[in-house]
């Protein structure tokens, strides 16, 4: 796909995704309030409950993209939802949870090993995710079923395009995935990405085995690939990594923006980099 070709391209789809599911508020009532433990969950939410929903982070991003408290006070019997059971207590306290009307997207999750926050950025796994969070809304809102269900399939329909939006950026340029949390939603459009297991990873953030990326990136230097790294990627690996040609960090979410536009944009700065390096 030619420079020209792929612009027109984006910008078709970039007017695409800008296209929300704008119902006016139900006339039988306000937006619902809700309260949710976890940032991931709180972009997720707030997009399928559009505006009849008002989402309250219980967790937000700090500066240095590291989970925070909101500090928000939850009135007694509020709606909440949490990821698991095990991050409920976590956040409310054991002696809190009766308080509220405690939601839960799975009684386990992920499996054993796995992070909460990858599975967020897997577009494998984010349907699923969405059709969870539409039926703990429904179930709270039964009248606004309907308007879950148009936001849900607007962000199944958009997801997808915009992950066949990111192969045609990528194509077949090789990336080194030196992400935290981000490397499913890049393995969904690279051709090819070289990733290291999670426990060499686990190393070098323990500042062990640093030869060994020493080693990965004058390879990356050699073969002209691209290094990816996000925010949560150990600041020591970012230094080492900013020193080749190829390198980019990939910005930390915004909690009040619209989360298939913040993936999108995740793939259009891959993109915009490799094009001015090429």
């Amino acid at each position: 796909m030619t420079s020209k070709t792929l612009k027109t391209f984006s910008g078709i789809v970039i007017i695409s995704l800008a296209l929300v599911v704008s119902s006016p508020l139900s006339s039988r009532g306000e937006a619902i309030e809700v309260w949710v433990t976890n940032p991931w969950l709180s972009m997720l939410t707030r997009f399928i409950g559009g505006v009849q929903v008002r989402v309250n982070p219980l967790f937000i991003w700090d500066v240095n993209s590291a989970a925070k408290s909101a500090r928000l006070k939850i009135p007694e019997g509020a709606i909440v939802l949490a990821v698991t059971h095990d991050e409920a207590i976590r956040v409310l306290g054991r002696d809190h949870v009766k308080k509220y009307s405690l939601n839960l997207l799975f009684d386990s999750f992920p499996p054993s090993g796995e992070s909460i926050d990858e599975n967020f950025m897997d577009p494998g796994a984010l349907p699923f995710i969405g059709l969870r969070t539409l039926e703990i809304l429904s179930a709270s809102e039964p009248r606004n079923y309907d308007y879950f269900q148009r936001r849900l399939a607007e962000f199944q329909a958009r997801l997808d395009s915009t992950v066949i939006v990111g192969r045609n950026m990528i194509g077949s340029r090789v990336i080194l995935d030196l992400t935290w949390k981000y490397g499913r939603w890049i393995q969904a459009a690279a051709g090819r990405v070289v990733r290291p297991p999670d426990s060499v990873k686990d190393g070098w953030s323990r500042g062990v085995d640093l030869d060994v990326l020493d080693t990965a990136l004058e390879e990356a230097r050699r073969q002209k690939w691209i290094i990816v790294a996000d925010p949560w990627t150990p600041a020591h690996i970012r230094e080492r990594s900013q020193k080749i040609i190829g390198f980019i960090e990939l910005p930390a979410p915004r909690m009040e923006g619209d989360m298939i536009l913040f993936l999108y944009d995740l793939y259009l700065q891959i993109w915009d980099y490799t094009r001015n390096i090429s």
